[in-house]
């Protein structure tokens, strides 16, 4: 009988455990980086699971969808519009390892990078 108690409550603390991370907020730190000059570093806090955008004037639209993957790692699903593209690349990234993301544009030639790191 105690057994079963045990096991029911492991149970409840994983399924606890993991509706509490899901709904932890994620602080991504970008870097957004044109013709090898930064532009713009804005820091940005979303719900994990829910979309989030941030815009640059002279550069374009980024918007984010940041979901756990776990304790030390997290996934991000991008929606770029940026140097006359539209990018929907995925990163993973950890508290330790940022991710990094770099474009060129089609009309004239200009260089892109997105770095994105995981904050707290």
């Amino acid at each position: 009988m105690k057994l079963h108690r045990l096991f029911a409550f492991a149970i409840l603390f994983s399924v606890g455990t993991s509706l509490t991370i899901a709904q932890e907020s994620i602080g991504l730190k970008f870097a957004v980086v044109k013709d090898g000059s930064t532009v713009a570093q804005p820091e940005v806090s979303v719900t994990s699971g829910s979309a989030g955008s941030i815009e640059i004037d002279g550069v374009g639209q980024f918007a984010f969808t940041p979901t756990f993957r776990g304790s030390d790692t997290v996934a991000i699903a991008f929606d770029i519009k940026a140097g006359g593209k539209q990018l929907q690349p995925r990163l993973v990234i950890s508290k330790s390892e940022p991710g990094t993301l770099s474009w060129t544009s089609e009309a004239r030639p200009q260089s892109f990078k997105l770095r994105v790191s995981w904050i707290r």
